[in-house]
C-alpha cells in the first residue's frame, strides 16, 4: 500500500512539472512531456537576448530587421541563403544533448515563413 501511495504522489509531482514546463515555454502536452522527463540531460544554449515573451512576439510574414530588433542577433545563421535561411537562437551544449528548439526560417524575401518552438530530442 505504501508503494501505491508513493507512485501515486511522483505520478501527480510529474504531472505537475509537466503543466508547469508546457506553460513556462509554451509547449504543448508531448514537448511538455519530454522536455520534463529529460530535464537531467537537457542541454540548451540561449542567445544572449532571448526571452521566450520576445520569441512570442514573432509573426510570419516579419522583416528580418524587426525580428533582429526584437531578439537581437541569433545564436547564428545561415550564411548563403539562397531559398531559406535559419536563424538559430538556441543550440546545443554538447552533439547530443536535448534542447529546446527556437529558430526562425526566413524565404528570399527575407520574411519570416516559419517559426519553430519544440522540445528536440537528439
Amino acid at each position: 500500500m505504501k508503494a501505491i501511495k508513493y507512485l501515486v504522489l511522483m505520478t501527480a509531482v510529474f504531472a505537475c512539472a509537466v503543466a508547469v514546463n508546457m506553460h513556462r515555454f509554451g509547449y504543448n502536452l508531448n514537448d511538455g512531456f519530454w522536455r520534463t522527463l529529460m530535464f537531467p540531460f537537457e542541454g540548451t544554449v540561449w542567445a544572449p537576448r532571448f526571452t521566450e515573451d520576445n520569441f512570442n512576439k514573432i509573426k510570419q510574414g516579419m522583416s528580418a530587421s524587426s525580428v533582429r530588433e526584437i531578439l537581437g542577433e541569433p545564436l547564428r545563421q545561415d550564411s548563403e541563403c539562397s531559398e531559406i535561411c535559419f536563424w538559430y537562437y538556441t543550440g546545443q551544449d554538447t552533439g547530443t544533448a536535448d534542447f529546446d528548439q527556437r529558430w526562425i526560417v526566413f524565404n528570399n524575401a527575407n520574411q519570416v515563413m516559419e517559426i519553430r518552438k519544440s522540445f528536440f530530442i537528439d
